[in-house]
């Protein structure tokens, strides 16, 4: 600082990082005029000052260490020097340092209230993959054995949310979709994602929820959020205006940088709103979200499987309405293909299911014990014995895996186990992409899979060779992904799957009967010259055996579309120009 009378220099260090303090005093030894605050003014000569890097950082224990309900715990760090901006939001840190505490300020005075701070010595960012789920020697052998047995994929799929009855198919994708392929970066910097992403799609009461909640505790660095109370800064990041007196604008992650390499499970997917869900395109296909808010710009990585549930706009699906079942929920079509495997779950009534599915759920429910005498520390937690067994059985005696051995299992195969496809299993994935392109679909514009399609395949495939622990993807594991792919195929469109019915929301029957109308118009108006009437129109679909309910709702859309027109009037019909 300057002195204002004697143009004396002082040099003071701030300790505080909160408040600015300034001399009491001119200091006569140091050559100074000895007035004080009051006598003289000090200004702040910044090119004598020594000025050091800071970076206020929140940060926030990991949730898998939280147990039922618990709120995560937070705390202000201070950063300085080379440790200062290093640091993105969702990152996952060591931080080593001091805790110290400072007086909270209102209205110019200081407070009885503290804020802890710890000031940060050193910090390391956790590269390893699920570094934080700690695999001890005797973990890893009990691995290894899991991964020999004959029963293994059926021993893992059971052990996905055992309580809820069927959906093996189902369960087998969810259980892929866990251990996920392998992301690889090209040489032109281009990156290959590795992780699945899923849709269910269901009426209401199918237990959707339920197994994304399961798969959300069961996954290392899962988390789970509702689409009704979630946002697009909740999904992405939010920018919050500081407390503190300068009012700068930081960056909080949202669900899908915290889940950086897990699994976000996302429910009621199709009760966002647009702008909302159009924040997901990015973060599904580049696994990254770029940020530009309140002066922000940054990109953060949001390298994890999306596992999201959704119900039909009208209550239930309509199997025999003309609308695709892809079009009876509230999504855009680009959101849809970003999806590798989507399910239909319809709820269909028959007797023997029904029994079995009600027997189910009324032993399982008898098989739990009283939430209150847990509480009252009368009766042991049945999933914390679980998961400190390792191995346990569940309530109709067949044998599954503690979610803390799942868990750990998982984290082994993803960190160490990374598969090439062999070639005759790579063989086999091109003559079935192949051949289901040659067959086609229904109509003339119908694309049967895409390029998109095939990079599944092969996430899943990789996925099936990560579960036995395997370094080789062989056709066994192929024939699993194909398998899995065919199935959920064939729930959602039968034999003729059409992706241009998913884009359109047409299915192709009803394309087919826009494209024979429109020209039939075409010829027509060009041999007559005049204006065709409605009844000839439906004198050609009667002799072309076309169906003539929906005819003149079709001839309304394109007259919309502006492809034809009414030159005089309902009735008459003439192509655009």
């Amino acid at each position: 600082f300057r002195c204002a009378m004697c143009e004396g220099l002082i040099f003071i260090k701030q300790p505080n990082e909160q408040e600015l303090i300034e001399p009491i005093e001119c200091p006569r030894n140091y050559g100074g005029c000895g007035k004080t605050k009051k006598e003289t003014r000090f200004h702040l000569v910044e090119k004598k000052s020594t000025m050091i890097n800071s970076q206020f950082i929140e940060i926030q224990e990991p949730p898998e260490r939280l147990r039922g309900g618990a709120q995560p715990q937070r705390l202000l760090a201070i950063a300085e020097h080379d440790v200062a901006g290093v640091l993105n939001p969702g990152d996952r840190v060591t931080v080593n340092g001091e805790l110290f505490v400072r007086s909270q300020r209102k209205a110019g005075r200081e407070t009885p209230i503290f804020d802890i701070f710890l000031r940060v010595l050193s910090l390391e960012r956790q590269n390893i993959p699920l570094e934080e789920v700690n695999i001890q020697p005797e973990d890893e052998k009990t691995i290894k054995e899991i991964s020999k047995r004959d029963d293994l994929y059926d021993l893992m799929k059971g052990s996905i949310a055992p309580s809820i009855f069927g959906f093996p198919r189902i369960k087998e994708s969810l259980l892929l979709q866990l251990f996920g392929g392998v992301a690889r970066k090209n040489s032109d910097g281009n990156r290959n994602r590795g992780d699945i992403h899923i849709l269910l799609m269901g009426d209401p009461g199918v237990a959707k929820s339920q197994l994304l909640n399961y798969m959300a505790n069961l996954s290392p660095r899962g988390r789970f959020t509702s689409g009704m109370s979630t946002s697009a800064a909740g999904l992405t990041a939010a920018a919050v205006q500081d407390a503190s007196a300068d009012g700068r604008w930081t960056l909080e992650a949202g669900v899908l940088a915290l889940a950086d390499q897990g699994l976000a499970a996302i429910d009621e997917f199709d009760k966002m709103s647009n702008n909302d869900r159009s924040s997901m395109h990015e973060a599904m296909e580049q696994q990254r979200i770029s940020i530009s808010k309140a002066g922000i710009n940054a990109t953060l990585s949001t390298r994890c499987a999306v596992l999201a549930a959704a119900n039909p706009k009208a209550g239930r699906f309509d199997p025999v309405s003309e609308v695709p079942f892809t079009s009876q929920v509230n999504m855009s079509p680009p959101l849809l293909s970003r999806f590798d495997i989507i399910w239909l779950i319809t709820d269909n009534p028959v007797e023997e299911d029904d029994r079995r599915i009600a027997s189910h759920i009324i032993s399982n429910r008898l098989a739990g014990i009283s939430e209150q005498r847990i509480e009252e520390g009368l009766d042991m937690d049945p999933s914390e014995g679980a998961a400190i067994e390792g191995m346990s059985r569940s309530h109709d005696g067949s044998e599954v895996l503690g979610q803390d051995l799942f868990r750990k299992y998982v984290a082994y195969a993803k960190r160490n186990i990374n598969p090439i496809i062999e070639e005759d299993a790579r063989q086999l994935l091109t003559d079935y992409y192949v051949e289901t392109r040659r067959l086609g679909g229904e109509s003339r514009d119908s694309v049967s899979i895409t390029a998109r399609a095939l990079e599944a395949l092969v996430r899943l495939t990789e996925a099936s060779a990560r579960v036995r622990l395997s370094n080789k993807a062989t056709t066994d594991d192929a024939d699993r992904a194909i398998r899995i792919t065919r199935t959920w195929r064939y729930t959602l469109m039968g034999d003729s799957f059409d992706e241009t019915t998913m884009q359109s929301g047409v299915k192709a029957t009803k394309r087919n009967t826009s494209l024979e109308l429109i020209r039939f118009i075409k010829d027509e108006y060009d041999r007559t010259k005049k204006p065709v009437l409605l009844k000839d129109i439906m004198n050609f679909c009667e002799k072309t055996a076309i169906e003539t309910g929906p005819v003149e709702e079709i001839l309304e859309f394109h007259v919309k579309k502006g492809e034809i027109y009414l030159p005089q009037g309902y009735g008459t019909y003439a192509p655009m120009d």
